[in-house]
């Protein structure tokens, strides 16, 4: 379903036929990588204001580096927790605005803070479900927790999906 950036995400994505959990993700793709001796380095700058910066275990960024002459994103591409990219990318705060600078290497020996993160594009997709799917269970297990609180109460029915 395609929706505006207007809460600061460029993509939003769900399990099948599980809706009320979801991963938003913002995009950040740039077409130059700038050399550090002879590795090269993804580095992407952006700017957001104080307010709209959002820390969610649901929001992450993708870094990517989109070859121009391939038209794809070249490995590794970095999926990132908002929250990590918010305490550990450079940033500079200017009255309302928080500036980050997103520098990874591009290296597949690279030991930098970024690396847990890289993968190649087409890991993207399972690392997503396999981080929804392992939610989904806590979410469950939460949701039972609390129903067996509530359910004690008198005349109260609990109405739920199956299992």
């Amino acid at each position: 379903m395609p929706m505006s950036d207007d809460e600061r995400r460029d993509l939003e994505t769900h399990l099948k036929e599980h809706f009320r959990l979801s991963l938003a993700m913002q995009v950040k793709a740039t077409h130059v990588l700038y050399q550090h001796g002879r590795i090269s380095r993804l580095q992407k700058r952006f700017s957001v204001k104080r307010e709209r910066l959002i820390d969610d275990l649901f929001f992450w960024y993708f870094f990517g580096f989109m070859d121009l002459t391939t038209a794809a994103f070249r490995a590794p591409v970095f999926l990132v927790p908002s929250h990590v990219v918010h305490t550990e990318a450079v940033h500079e705060v200017h009255g309302n605005i928080v500036e980050f600078d997103f520098v990874a290497s591009m290296s597949p020996w690279s030991k930098d803070r970024w690396r847990p993160y890289a993968c190649d594009p087409a890991e993207v997709a399972g690392r997503v479900v396999k981080f929804l799917q392992a939610h989904e269970g806590r979410r469950r297990a939460a949701m039972g927790r609390a129903a067996g609180s509530i359910i004690v109460e008198p005349g109260t029915i609990l109405v739920a999906r199956a299992a």
